[in-house]
Parts: structure tokens; C-alpha cells; sequence
């Protein structure tokens, strides 16, 4: 039995168009898959800012669920912020949640004076500043604190 060159040329050519059939499917299912370069790295410096951050706002959280009027309570870092604040406003400063609305309302603690007269609460503008400032404080102390 011999094998004619149309035989072999009939079947170099199948082969070919199988080749190139797979080429395609293999090309059509690259463009269908997401690219590796969707991946996002995140540098060293942004994940401990993510973490700053994100502790930060716990801490902050935190101090105003505390027991109020009780700043002998908190653990250092919200003693420090807090402490820092209030020098840096000039009166001794407390923090407590507004019961109907849920934020943070700062106080004023008066020394020398008792009843109702020794806590002043301030309003909504002046605490958004100071628990704006707060939050920066807290930024501060943590950013030095991490190793």
C-alpha cells in the first residue's frame, strides 16, 4: 500500500485548520478572562495609613461610649487625645453621646462649680471642630505609637 503526496498534503491540511481553530478559541477565552493588571497593590506607607485610620476611628468611637463623666476610665491613648485636646482648647473637655441624635456632643467640665451649672454642653458646629481635631490627635499618637 503505498501513500499518494494528496493523501499527505489532505492531511497536513486538516491538521493546520485544527491548529488554527485552537488558536482562535484560545485567543477568544484570553480576551474573556480579567486581566492580571486588574489587580491593585497597595504600597507599605498607604496599608499602615488603612490602619492609622481605621484604629483611629475606633478609638474615637470609643470614647464617647464610655461611661461619661468618667475620664479616669479610658485606656492611654484616649486619655492622651482627649487630655491634648483640652489643653489645646484651654478648658477641661468631656465627650458623651447625644442620646436622640447618637453623636458626640462635647462638654465643657466648669471646675469649682457643682450641679448643673459644672457641665456646659457646646453645639453642634464647635463639637464637629473638636472631634474633628480629636480625630487628628488620635491620628498623631497612633502614627507615633506603631512601630
Amino acid at each position: 500500500m503505498t501513500i499518494t503526496s494528496y493523501q499527505v498534503q489532505n492531511i497536513l491540511r486538516t491538521y493546520a485548520r485544527q491548529l488554527s481553530r485552537g488558536q482562535r478559541l484560545a485567543r477568544n477565552r484570553a480576551a474573556q478572562e480579567p486581566q492580571a493588571s486588574d489587580q491593585i497593590s497597595i504600597s507599605v506607607e498607604a496599608r499602615r495609613r488603612q490602619v492609622i485610620e481605621k484604629i483611629t476611628s475606633e478609638i474615637v468611637a470609643g470614647i464617647g461610649t464610655r461611661i461619661p463623666g468618667m475620664p479616669e476610665g479610658m485606656g492611654g491613648i484616649e486619655e492622651q487625645a482627649l487630655g491634648q485636646l483640652s489643653q489645646e482648647y484651654g478648658q477641661t473637655l468631656d465627650l458623651a453621646t447625644d442620646e436622640s441624635t447618637g453623636k458626640l456632643v462635647f462638654r465643657i467640665i466648669v471646675s469649682g462649680a457643682t450641679g448643673p451649672d459644672a457641665v456646659q454642653t457646646l453645639g453642634p458646629e464647635e463639637s464637629a471642630k473638636l472631634q474633628d481635631r480629636l480625630y487628628a490627635i488620635t491620628q498623631e499618637i497612633i502614627d507615633k505609637n506603631m512601630i
